[in-house]
């Protein structure tokens, strides 16, 4: 990992149910990316509906 890449650790609390919904999703994508581990499915779903709000709250 090159030295000026900077590592970002978040910790987020969901309800069961929202757990629930983003396990099935990641083994869904799991299947389409056999190399992808359910945590970075999961990381990523999130970071993408983070971006998808941030970009939703900026344009009004």
């Amino acid at each position: 990992m090159p030295a000026n890449k900077r590592i970002k650790k978040t910790t987020i609390e969901i309800t069961q149910d929202q757990y629930f919904f983003l396990k099935e999703k990641a083994l869904q994508l799991q299947k389409q990316n056999k190399n992808a581990s359910i945590v970075s499915i999961i990381r990523d779903l999130i970071e993408k509906d983070r971006a998808d709000w941030m970009h939703k709250g900026k344009k009004k």
